[in-house]
Formats: structure tokens, C-alpha cells, sequence
């Protein structure tokens, strides 16, 4: 293994230096995605690219106090400190919550559970089951009799839709009373009484509801597979209207996608990641933008080869910007988590993947974000995390990423490098792999970031972060793999920027 030295000054040296990372790519081979300046990864697990296009490590998970040991495929929090939950086993779906309250058996072991919140209380729907409800001290069962399949709230009412027997109507609860929807409500002239919507002469398909989400505070949006409408609410039923200058011909897969991302709105289709809002050319009309073309061939194998789309879930993490997508694997144990980071505008994403305790969704509440994953409910650490202050079950998967080819400027030369340049902070170790274009390895190195005896950087005044390899070979590209292995779990990696020192041709 190389050993860590201060970056010397190259004298007749060419450098080729990238920096200004950018996230995951695929939208071209991994032979011509060189650039150089705001360098794309081929892949990168459990780690990302910061708004400032710093590569950095995930941080650390750790058990949620009152959580079991079961797959759990359902979150919400239900005020500022807990979460309900539903988990699975090899024969049902229960529901559970932090504070031990539980109720096995709510459900078949395959169901597909969505959850709100409204008026304090959290509320449970699975397709064709009466809804459950939590409000931090018990369970309770509905007293409506409708069984949706998933509700929103909106303009002090909750809509509620997916019903077997009436796929394109959206059913809303009297104005602050979720106990009284149509089949509940009395006979009445009062604009607050409970109503509904059909869609099905809109949509001029076959289609039905999938989804429904609400933003901009009385915009109500209805998803089915191949377009979306927006109604505008209003407690009072005669003023709600069709908006008509939103005009979406996208559909979605997935309730669970379905998230608010300040005024706009977050969803999964077919096809990738879109966002609802308003357009920057005129603030009127309601737009539509895809925001996962780069990824498209990724995004569209992770959904083919979920065994049912309405399985995939989301949550956005409004203090990093970053939208969460889970996509549980056939047989119900294992799960992919796709990320979208968008600090920096929807023109500058940030794409990366991770497995850590294969999450399947997830919730967020003032600046805590939590996973339901294989083994309870995990939350996430802050990367300045002190392990000393005894929170339970510490997680982390290794991380690893892969740049694509680099040509080091040209893909037709061959180069002679003598030094492998890297700029990087943190602590502990990780590993700097190289290969060449056939994927041959090419060299291994270790990069310790503990701090140096007799460094006088270390302290108040900046780290110094340029470190020098010998790297002494011959190729025509190159590809680079920066990872740490199982037992690095402490170690804190950044990665600012790398640089080839070649031998300058007379």
C-alpha cells in the first residue's frame, strides 16, 4: 500500500485535475462521460455529492428507541418525538408504534399500508379494509365505514380515494370531522357537509386514481397512471374547481412517491422523477419537469424489477434537500434506496444510491429523518455524530464510488503518469483503486485521514487536505473506485478534488 504524503510541487509535470463533483450518470456510456469540470460518478453507494460538489460519506443509523426487530414497510411520526409503524412477518401486517401499542394481524402480510396525518391523529389505509387510526395512546378503528385506500389532507377536510368499487372518485369528510363522509353524512344544504369528485368523464380512459397529493395550500392533486388533474379546494364544496391552467400529462405509480417539497410537489411516474409547480416563466400556469433523465435507464430497471410499483415509497428531507425513493426487491427482505439531491436547483441534481439496513421507506419531522428498513426503525446521525453518547444499534454500510472512464483530456493517447493528486478532509481511512480502460487493476491505495504527529493544521486553522501518491503507469483511461471496507465504520470521508500528474512531452 502507498503511504500519505503532502502533495510535492510537480516540476515538469501536465496536470489533468477533476473537480466540482456531480452525482450518479448514466444518460451515456461510461467510455464518454468525461468532463472533467463538474465530473459526473458512474456509481456511487451509500455516499453523494453535496450542493458544493463535494463527495461525502452517508452518515451513521441508529436504532429508534421502542422499535422491534421486524421489516417495517410503513411510517409516520405522530407528534414531534414518535412514530407509528407497520411491520411485517411471515403471516400479516401489524401495526405497532414507540410506545408499544400494537395491533396484530390488521392486515394481510402483503398489503400495501399509506398513512396521514389529520387533526392529531395518524390515520392507516390499506385497499378495501376499514381505516385505523393512532393518536399516541391507542389504536382505534374508523367508525366511517369507506375503505380507501389512501387520503390526504386538504382545506381542513381529508380526501380519501383508491376504492375498489369506484376507482375515479375521490370521497371528502365533512369539514373538520373525518368521522362523517358520504354514506355517514345527514341530509343537508350545509357547504361543509361531506362530498366527492368523479373524474371519470375528465379522463376520457379506462384509467383510475393512484394517488393523490395535496400543495400550495388548496390545490389538490389526482393522479392516475397516465396524467395528473388539480382541482382547486375550499372548505366550502361549491367554490372547488377544476384548475385549468394545469395541464399534466404525466401519471404516477405510487401513493407513497407522492411528497411536498416546499410549495412544489414530488412524485414517481413510469418513467422517472417529476415535480409538480409553478412555472418560472409567467407564476400562473402549473407545470410539470422531469428531473431523472440523467438516470433514466437506472430509474426504469429499479421499477421493472419491483415486483408490484405501488410498493415504492418516498420521503424529502427538507433540511439537506433530498428526496429519498425505495425500491424493495423481489422476496420482501432486500431494498435499493435511490436519492435525489437537489440543493443547488432542479438544474443541478444530484443522483446517488445506497443500501444501508435496505430501507423501504421513510418519514421526516422537524430535522429527524427515519427509516423503516429490514431490522425496525432506524434514524439518521448527524455527520459530526459522537459515538460516546450511547444511542443504540450504530449501522453504516461501506461506501463506494466509481468514476466512468477518464481520458485524461484525449481518449486516443497514451499517457505516462508519475503522481496521483487528492484533495480530501475527515478522518480515518478509505481506499483509492485504480483500473485501466479493460478494467484491469492498475494500483490500490490506502489514504489514512487520522490526524498526523506534529501537524500543526490540525486545530483552529484550516486542514491542510493535499495529499500525493507515486503513481507510476501507463494507460490510454483510467477509472478510479474510492471506497472503505465493513470495519472503516468511523471513518468520515470527504473528497474535494483528485489530479494526474503526467510527464510533460518536449
Amino acid at each position: 500500500m502507498a503511504r500519505l504524503a503532502y502533495a510535492p510541487i510537480a516540476v515538469n509535470s501536465q496536470a489533468t485535475t477533476y473537480y466540482g463533483f456531480r452525482g450518479i450518470d448514466r444518460s451515456r456510456d461510461i467510455a464518454a462521460m468525461e468532463t472533467q469540470e463538474e465530473q459526473n460518478f458512474w456509481l456511487l453507494d451509500n455516499c453523494y455529492v453535496d450542493y458544493r460538489g463535494q463527495l461525502i460519506r452517508d452518515p451513521k443509523f441508529f436504532l429508534h428507541s421502542g422499535s422491534n426487530r421486524f421489516p417495517v414497510k410503513g411510517l409516520r411520526f405522530y407528534n414531534r418525538e414518535g412514530v407509528v409503524y407497520a411491520e411485517e412477518d411471515a403471516a400479516s401486517t401489524h401495526l405497532a408504534s414507540d410506545r408499544g401499542h400494537r395491533v396484530d394481524e390488521a392486515f394481510p402480510k402483503d398489503a400495501i399500508v399509506t398513512m396521514t396525518n389529520f387533526q392529531g391523529k395518524v390515520h392507516i389505509f390499506c385497499d378495501d379494509t376499514r381505516m385505523y387510526r393512532y393518536d399516541g395512546f391507542q389504536f382505534s378503528t374508523a367508525t366511517a365505514s369507506i375503505k380507501p385506500a389512501f387520503g390526504v389532507p386538504i382545506q381542513r377536510r381529508m380526501a380519501v380515494s383508491g376504492f375498489r368499487d369506484r376507482p375515479t372518485v375521490v370521497e371528502f369528510c365533512r369539514v373538520d370531522n373525518p368521522d362523517i363522509f358520504l354514506e355517514e353524512e345527514a341530509i343537508t344544504e350545509e357547504v361543509t357537509r361531506a362530498a366527492f369528485i368523479d373524474i371519470s368523464n375528465l379522463i376520457g380512459t379506462a384509467d383510475e386514481i393512484i394517488g393523490l397529493g395535496s400543495f400550495e395550500a388548496n390545490r389538490l392533486a389526482v393522479f392516475t397512471r397516465d396524467q395528473t388533474l388539480v382541482y382547486i379546494i375550499d372548505p366550502d364544496f361549491e367554490q372547488w374547481q377544476l384548475d385549468s391552467r394545469a395541464n399534466l400529462r404525466i401519471g404516477c405509480i405510487s401513493h407513497n412517491t407522492i411528497v411536498n417539497a416546499g410549495s412544489d410537489l414530488i412524485f414517481c411516474s413510469r418513467r422517472g422523477i417529476h415535480s409538480i409547480m409553478r412555472s418560472e416563466q409567467n407564476g400562473i400556469t402549473i407545470a410539470e419537469a422531469s428531473l431523472s433523465d440523467e438516470i433514466e435507464p437506472l430509474y426504469q430497471e429499479l421499477v421493472k424489477t419491483t415486483p408490484d410499483p405501488r410498493l415504492i415509497s418516498a420521503v424529502y428531507d427538507p433540511d439537506t434537500q433530498t428526496y429519498h425513493v425505495f425500491f424493495p426487491r423481489p422476496g420482501g427482505q432486500q431494498s435499493v434506496r435511490l436519492s435525489m439531491n437537489f440543493r443547488a436547483g432542479y438544474e443541478l441534481v444530484n443522483f446517488q444510491l445506497g443500501d444501508t439496513l435496505l430501507p423501504r421507506c421513510g418519514t421526516f419531522l422537524g430535522g429527524r429523518l427515519m427509516f423503516g428498513t429490514a431490522d425496525g426503525v432506524y434514524e439518521s446521525t448527524d455527520r459530526t455524530f459522537d459515538q460516546d453518547t450511547g444511542l443504540a444499534d450504530l449501522r453504516r454500510s461501506p461506501m463506494i464510488a466509481e468514476t466512468p472512464v477518464l481520458w485524461l483530456g484525449d481518449f486516443i493517447s497514451t499517457k505516462r503518469t508519475h503522481t496521483f493528486l487528492l484533495q480530501a478532509s475527515g478522518k480515518g481511512r478509505f481506499f483509492v483503486e485504480a483500473l485501466d480502460d479493460q478494467d484491469r487493476m492498475m494500483a490500490s491505495i490506502e489514504v489514512n485521514l487520522d490526524k498526523l504527529e506534529g501537524d500543526p493544521h490540525w486545530g483552529d486553522v484550516p486542514l491542510r487536505s493535499d495529499y500525493s501518491f507515486p503513481f507510476n503507469h501507463v494507460f490510454r483511461g483510467v477509472r478510479l473506485r474510492f471506497r472503505t471496507e465493513d470495519q472503516d465504520t468511523d471513518s468520515e470521508v470527504t473528497i474535494i478534488s483528485f489530479a494526474f500528474l503526467m510527464h510533460k512531452e518536449k
